[in-house]
């Protein structure tokens, strides 16, 4: 008989690793240009020289003193809460629709006086 050695259950994952998963599952979702968008403006700010960057982020902070990015700030609040709706009445929509089946079965099924076999 061969002996069977006991695995260790989690290995270790590098980093390329993971971005690639990041990027697999945003893909699959939907989400890529948004992965994009949010990768090309973190690379100009880390490529960015560090005075920039500290007067970039006054800058903006400026702007939010004087109300001048509120506009994003309020389209940010809107995506994410149509984000959570769409999701919600996917949810609620998928949910119907499974109980729409099953009583359609158990009628399909007493009519016929037999009992049907899942299809899932």
């Amino acid at each position: 008989m061969r002996k069977t050695h006991k695995k260790n259950r989690y290995q270790k994952v590098t980093w390329a690793e993971a971005f690639r998963d990041i990027v697999i599952a945003s893909m699959n979702k939907g989400q890529f240009l948004l992965l994009t968008v949010v990768g090309v403006f973190f690379t100009i700010i880390v490529k960015m020289p560090e005075k920039d960057v500290s007067k970039l982020m006054f800058a903006i902070v400026d702007r939010l003193a004087e109300w001048e990015l509120m506009a994003y700030i309020l389209l940010t609040v809107v995506l994410a809460a149509w984000y959570v709706h769409a999701k919600a009445m996917r949810t609620i929509f998928s949910n119907e629709c499974r109980r729409i089946g099953k009583e359609k079965s158990k009628l399909q099924s007493k009519r016929a006086n037999t009992i049907f076999k899942s299809s899932e």
